[in-house]
């Protein structure tokens, strides 16, 4: 009889946690480079909470959902019939394991909602600068301006401090997207001794295997060019305490705290902003469509323009 115990499905596994636009994906690429490590790219939707029904998860719905995401598509994952949430999700980090490869993930957000479903599971904490993390989200079309677009790093900041208070410290690794780029080796072989590997140099082969480019000084501190004293004001007046918090100096400039009416201003010109990207990319009618959905929420042109969405990103990925 083998009594050698099972080891948990999340003994060696590790999420990668950063903010929408912090780096994460340059991260992935070099740590898919290593020939110990594997990384199947951005999950979130392993923490998405499932729609409900009747007061529970809708597994059927969730599957539904599922079967649009790309990164969930590509990885070809599969249901099991009857299986509740949590031990669904299980069972995807099992599918998802490469042998001999030590399994990382990424995540931007719910990072609170990890330790109850993978209570071994360790994390890295990547951090890049708000002002840039906020420029580069208007770029991506989340956000129409910096107030708005500073919003994702604040959430995953908050939503990492709440994981941390349950964490042990050595189970966490803080990294830095400045200290990356400025010195990866340096930063890398930091990183794999915490993941209990030696360092290999194909980590930053990366740009043989993809459309990124080496490590570029050039893409730190791009706010100092790229944003006004006002966008600055805005980002800092909301987002100032936790800039500094998080190991970042204040501009300089005056952070600026909007009024009432100034917010409703804000708030238009950011759904102003949003929309125009959308045309560009998706057309004036989808952009406008995907309005219209959302405000009368019918459910079959939603699942229209999601899929009509989704295959225009996948048209852009870089």
């Amino acid at each position: 009889m083998n009594n050698k115990a099972i080891p948990p499905v999340d003994a060696d596994l590790v999420f990668v946690c950063g903010a929408l636009r912090s780096g994460t994906t340059l991260l992935r690429l070099m740590i898919e480079g290593h020939p110990a490590l594997s990384n199947p790219g951005e999950m979130d939707f392993l923490f998405e909470p499932p729609p409900q029904k009747n007061g529970a998860d809708d597994m059927a719905a969730y599957e539904a959902e599922l079967s649009h995401n790309r990164v969930f598509v590509a990885q070809e994952l599969k249901f099991s019939k009857g299986m509740e949430y949590e031990p669904q999700i299980r069972d995807f980090i099992r599918q998802l394991r490469k042998p001999g490869k030590r399994l990382t993930i990424n995540i931007h957000r719910h990072f609170d909602r990890i330790p109850s479903i993978f209570p071994n599971a360790r994390y890295v904490h990547l951090l890049r600068d708000p002002r840039d993390a906020a420029k580069s989200a208007i770029g991506m079309g989340w956000a129409g301006n910096v107030f708005h677009g500073v919003d994702h790093w604040i959430n995953s900041e908050r939503s990492f401090e709440k994981l941390a208070e349950r964490t042990a410290p050595d189970r966490v690794f803080e990294l830095k997207n400045e200290a990356l780029i400025k010195e990866p080796r340096k930063s890398l072989s930091s990183l794999c001794e915490f993941l209990g590997v030696s360092y290999d140099e194909e980590m930053l082969g990366y740009p043989s295997r993809s459309t990124y480019g080496p490590p570029d000084e050039k893409l730190i501190d791009q706010w100092r060019k790229g944003l006004s004293p006002r966008e600055l004001g805005l980002i800092e007046g909301k987002a100032g305490r936790m800039l500094v918090e998080k190991g970042y100096s204040p501009s300089g400039a005056t952070p600026i705290s909007p009024t009432r009416i100034e917010r409703a201003m804000i708030r238009l010109d950011n759904s102003w902003g949003r929309w125009r990207f959308s045309a560009r990319r998706n057309g004036a009618l989808i952009a406008t469509l995907d309005l219209l959905s959302k405000a009368i929420r019918i459910k079959p042109l939603a699942t229209f323009i999601r899929r009509r969405k989704a295959a225009n990103e996948s048209r852009h990925l870089k």
